[in-house]
């Protein structure tokens, strides 16, 4: 699926569940098949009562998901702890050349990679009033290319966060009107590979 399709069909999306389908194919794609998008700021509002907060919703190994939260890894995860004051993609592996992490933290990562999150990256999600969420992706196999579709993965991350917002507060507006022109998603292709206007 190419981007300017997932923006169409994220945009016309029935429910929330549909547009995480749409983040796991076009994920799929990049070779990206394990996916959480949580709240960092305001968790209330997603009504999330599948997952403890921050998660909303994910497709992470269950054994994994109840490990992280029995353990309450919340409290000291780097995603959680640190992405409020980041604003640009990050892979998880390189937190420590930039950000000084615990033993305890780098325990935490290596914990998740023998889960079967390997080569993760998540993408910092800043709203209006201060409001954060973050879309963390990784591979059950080693997957070398994520840094270089960073530009494409902050993209779709900001459609989905988007889309997926209006529907839990109940301002989507689906509309089968609107259609990109061709223009218009060749300049979204360049924008989302880094090209300025």
């Amino acid at each position: 699926m190419r981007i300017s399709e997932f923006i169409e069909q994220s945009n016309s999306a029935g429910s929330p569940e549909g547009v995480f389908a749409l983040l796991e194919d076009i994920c799929a794609g990049f070779g990206i098949d394990q996916i959480a998008y949580g709240a960092l700021t305001n968790h209330a509002i997603y009504n999330s009562q599948s997952y403890q907060a921050p998660a909303i919703v994910l497709n992470y190994p269950p054994d994994w998901v109840e490990h992280y939260f029995a353990n309450d890894y919340q409290q000291m995860d780097p995603v959680v702890t640190l992405t409020p004051g980041l604003r640009r993609p990050y892979l998880w592996d390189r937190m420590d050349e930039s950000i000084a992490l615990t033993d305890e933290q780098k325990t935490f990562f290596a914990e998740a990679r023998e889960a079967g999150l390997k080569d993760g990256m998540s993408v910092p999600l800043h709203g209006p009033f201060g409001n954060v969420a973050v879309l963390s992706l990784a591979s059950r196999e080693d997957n070398n290319t994520i840094e270089g579709i960073f530009g494409e993965l902050n993209a779709v991350a900001a459609q989905f966060h988007t889309v997926y917002t209006d529907h839990v507060l109940g301002i989507r507006q689906v509309s089968s009107s609107v259609r990109l022109t061709g223009r218009e998603r060749e300049c979204l292709l360049w924008s989302a590979r880094g090209k300025s206007s």
